[in-house]
């Protein structure tokens, strides 16, 4: 393949605040791309555009189609505005071989492993290019050379996850290759313990130079929470307004927070081992634990949007609760794209959100308490009274539109305090859990006390916090098949469950088994 497409620019404008903005060229040649260290910037940022796009986490793989096959839209034929697309409907009744689910589910596969291709790319060639040819020297190579190992396990996982069984049920055959050269050949098929393996291997490659860069060569590219509300301005985690630094570094350092960086290298670590269980939990506590004592307790690098953030008048309000994000994809037609979509010819809302109230009645002080349903989700007035989400529409405040419109959290620091909690929870420690899942739920104004004191309650406590935060962000499909759970709420008959068959976990791979 002579020519990289979709190889595209990484420059942050501050004019537009834009994160990514696209050169004219739409194609460069091999050749030149790799023959300096800007090639190299070009062809990593490709990749991170490439991510966002809508076949994978700019829709398919985050509020849209991974999210109606968890029950998340309502898609009961009583509701009028329900969001009425086949793909959604058959998505939600598990038909994977529908016209409409095949398209969706082939474009998953050949995306996917087309930026795969590209990674290998990236990786056969970093090597042979001299340090001095890159801004920053041996310093800037091995980020991008970080950042491309790591992106390639967290691409590859999350097709694992979407293609093959769960560890937790004990599959014992061979599913999807793990793709580590640039090339026509498919490769062998791999047990699901071997593929994990894979991407461990992957994550260790990148974890030491992660960390090098973002704890030790430059860590202020990691400091403070997202914006103050009240006067939004930058800060160092998402664009640094210090300008020395800017003019020392340059733009393409900018954004690290949302980057794959040293903290969501640690959560990608974290979520892949808490997926494989058994002795690999070890792991995902050990790689949690550093995230949670270090990065959130110790250095205050992660948190939690403050209330102000959250409460204040809907222009400047964080409908994404950015500040815990530690990893996001970008599409800059995100926003538009989705209010473009969210009403019919009827005027009813067409992204109607399932189980609601139910989901929230859990808190005895009622549904108002959480800020999630008081101040993230919106309802609709008509007959068909719908909720739905607030996340992926346009803001109208500058500063909260540049950064929050395009970006699709992939990590968050809530998810971190779940994983620890559910550990905690198997070894008894149920103080300790409620604690964990305390930290989240305070910072979203939950006022409920949790006094779960087994295992099963304390895991239905895990999975609704879970289902409240990750709503719509493609997560909650991947806890229902980690955790193999037999039964869930249902979209298509709100009020009863669903029961599970192994093959509702497991998306059928595309006929043509065609890697890119």
């Amino acid at each position: 393949m002579k020519k990289i497409l979709y190889i595209l620019s990484f420059t942050l404008l501050s004019a537009s605040c834009n994160w990514l903005a696209i050169t004219p060229e739409n194609a460069i040649d091999e050749d030149d791309l790799f023959t300096t260290g800007y090639g190299f910037r070009n062809a990593l940022n490709g990749i991170y555009l490439e991510m966002g796009s809508t076949d994978l986490y700019g829709e398919n793989l985050s509020w849209g189609f991974l999210s109606a096959v968890a029950q998340e839209y309502l898609t009961d034929d009583s509701y009028v505005g329900s969001y009425s697309m086949q793909s959604s409907k058959d998505a939600a009744n598990f038909v994977y071989n529908s016209a409409t689910t095949q398209s969706v589910i082939q474009s998953i596969w050949e995306r996917q492993y087309s930026i795969i291709a590209n990674l290998n790319k990236v990786i056969s060639h970093i090597d042979g290019l001299d340090k001095s040819e890159f801004t920053y020297g041996e310093e800037e190579r091995s980020l991008i050379k970080a950042e491309a190992y790591a992106l390639r396990a967290m691409l590859h996982f999350d097709l694992l996850r979407l293609f093959a069984p769960a560890p937790s049920t004990n599959p014992s055959g061979t599913y999807i290759p793990y793709r580590e050269q640039f090339g026509p050949q498919i490769g062998e098929k791999l047990s699901v313990i071997s593929f994990i393996e894979k991407c461990l291997k992957d994550i260790a490659v990148a974890e030491p130079l992660l960390k090098h860069f973002d704890t030790e060569f430059h860590p202020e590219a990691m400091y403070a929470s997202m914006m103050n509300s009240v006067t939004p301005t930058w800060n160092s985690r998402y664009r640094l307004d210090c300008k020395t630094y800017i003019d020392e570094m340059g733009e393409f350092f900018w954004f690290r927070g949302w980057r794959m960086n040293y903290m969501s290298l640690l959560a990608l670590k974290a979520r892949v081992c808490m997926y494989a269980g058994g002795s690999y939990k070890t792991l995902a506590r050990s790689a949690a634990k550093a995230l949670y004592d270090d990065f959130y307790t110790t250095k205050g690098w992660i948190g939690f949007n403050s209330e102000d953030e959250i409460t204040c008048n809907s222009d400047l309000r964080h409908f994404k609760l950015g500040t815990d994000v530690m990893f996001a994809a970008y599409n800059k037609n995100l926003a538009v794209d989705y209010d473009a979509g969210l009403y019919g010819s009827d005027n009813n809302v067409r992204y109607p959100l399932a189980n609601i109230e139910t989901l929230f009645a859990t808190d005895n002080t009622g549904l108002y308490s959480d800020y999630r349903f008081t101040y993230i989700l919106k309802s609709t007035n008509a007959v068909n009274k719908a909720y739905y989400t607030g996340k992926w529409s346009v803001s109208a405040e500058a500063v909260v539109e540049a950064l929050e419109n395009p970006m699709v959290p992939l990590f968050r620091f809530s998810e971190i305090c779940y994983m620890l909690a559910e550990l905690s929870a198997e070894n008894g420690k149920y103080d300790e859990a409620i604690q964990y899942l305390s930290d989240v739920r305070q910072a979203r104004g939950a006022e409920r006390s949790i006094t779960a004191s087994t295992k099963e309650s304390m895991l239905d406590e895990i999975i609704t916090e879970f289902r409240k935060d990750m709503m719509t962000e493609g997560q909650v499909f991947y806890l229902y098949k980690r955790l193999n759970m037999q039964k869930i709420q249902s979209s298509t008959n709100p009020g009863t469950e669903v029961q599970m068959r192994a093959a509702n976990y497991v998306l059928p791979i595309p006929t043509s088994e065609s890697p890119f």
